[in-house]
């Protein structure tokens, strides 16, 4: 797990701010990952966070359409499309949040990333993204969708970073309770012994 030397390298890397909270999603830039309404919740906490920083992780069709979003919601200062990284491994854990306004999503290999890391989630009730994210245990849940209830969950745990420590922490217990390689091999002997049995 990087220490604080780690994340304040990384700040310093990407021009993110000390002090300053920093948020990203770690999707392909398509549609169905919801990017959007993320941008459209962010003006309300910018306001609130001038030093707020997010940064979208991944490539795909849709990033010359969230790089006009960006401009055109003025948040070019605080939104950076970072594509593709293959050292999210180092990046991860320095994050304040990770957000995954997913409309459909299987489970979010990203999303136990940021849970193993220790980082809370904000996410979308979509698909199989409850399995990975429990509301009120490592993240809040909200519906698909509906940027008013992104907005107030980040807004939630902007302003309360002792909770985030907490859903951190819930994160790591939630990943090694059922999903290491033990809780995994355990769960898999349990299906062949019903079917056999």
């Amino acid at each position: 797990m990087p220490g604080p030397a780690t994340g304040r390298r990384w700040r310093r890397a990407w021009g993110v701010p000390a002090a300053g909270p920093w948020l990203a999603v770690v999707a392909q830039l398509i549609e169905r990952k919801g990017h959007r309404f993320l941008l459209r919740a962010l003006p309300p906490l910018v306001a609130a966070h001038p030093e707020l920083r997010v940064f979208f992780f991944g490539q795909g069709p849709q990033g010359p359409d969230l790089a006009r979003q960006i401009q055109a919601l003025g948040l070019g200062a605080q939104v950076t499309l970072a594509g593709f990284r293959d050292d999210l491994d180092e990046i991860l854990p320095c994050l304040d949040l990770l957000v995954h306004p997913a409309l459909m999503e299987g489970l979010g290999v990203s999303l136990l990333q940021a849970a193993s890391a220790g980082v809370p989630i904000v996410a979308s009730r979509a698909g199989g993204i409850p399995e990975a994210v429990r509301d009120g245990e490592n993240g809040l849940l909200v519906p698909p969708g509906d940027v008013a209830a992104l907005g107030a969950a980040l807004a939630a745990l902007l302003a309360d970073p002792a909770r985030r420590r907490a859903l951190g922490a819930g994160g790591r217990a939630l990943m090694a309770r059922e999903f290491s390689i033990d809780a995994m091999v355990e769960g898999n002997l349990g299906v062949y012994r019903e079917l056999l049995g």
